[in-house]
């Protein structure tokens, strides 16, 4: 006879959503392949200048961004900035860029078995790109820099989240005035950024 808390434990297991379920450690989990998919479904193109003066380091914001904890007055400066590239930025293939990175990476190593259908892999690595853009480097400095805000998952092929990392955040070490920015620059830097953050993803799987 089952015991009723082996039992009460399947029930909770069978009810419980699969991304609430405890997830395992990147280090335990065994792919057979793996699938990358990256989204920009809810990417947003975005320019930080006037909010990092609202008691803002360029670490502290992005546990912030997208929270809306900054003034509309600081939000609505760092928006008509944003506004001068977005037309460009719309332009930019930034998911392509980023899949394109991690998939030569991975390729790499010799235990990674890649899989161009979703539906064959054991596991699929969604990247989720959040916010991207410009970034100021400090209160202090007014020189702005590429960004990224990412998150990460491992799915399994029955759709459980086994493993994520809601923050994957990457910086540019070039800097610059933002006057001196243009579309041709912001595409070729994050170009740049992207394959280096597409590395690092993949580094992480690869050395697990």
């Amino acid at each position: 006879m089952v015991r009723r808390s082996a039992l009460v434990a399947l029930i909770i297991g069978l009810v419980t959503p699969a991304h609430a379920q405890q997830q395992m450690a990147l280090s335990d989990i065994a792919f057979n392949s793996l699938f990358i998919e990256v989204s920009v479904e809810d990417s947003n193109f975005t320019v930080v200048d006037a909010r990092m003066d609202e008691n803002y380091t360029a670490g502290a914001f992005f546990g912030v961004v997208g929270a809306g904890l900054s003034s509309a007055g600081a939000a609505g400066q760092d928006d008509k900035k944003a506004d001068i590239f977005r037309e460009g930025a719309a332009q930019i293939d930034l998911s392509s860029m980023l899949r394109e990175s991690i998939i030569e990476t991975l390729s790499s190593s010799d235990n990674l078995n890649l899989m161009d259908d979703k539906a064959s892999a054991s596991h699929t690595l969604l990247v989720e790109i959040r916010n991207w853009g410009l970034l100021r480097k400090s209160q202090e400095n007014r020189e702005m820099r590429t960004f990224l805000n990412l998150t990460l998952e491992i799915i399994n092929n029955r759709g459980q989240v086994v493993w994520e990392k809601k923050r994957e955040n990457a910086v540019s070490e070039k800097s610059a005035l933002f006057e001196t920015y243009t579309d041709e620059i912001i595409e070729a830097e994050m170009a740049a950024l992207a394959k280096k953050t597409g590395q690092f993803i993949a580094y992480q799987i690869i050395y697990r």
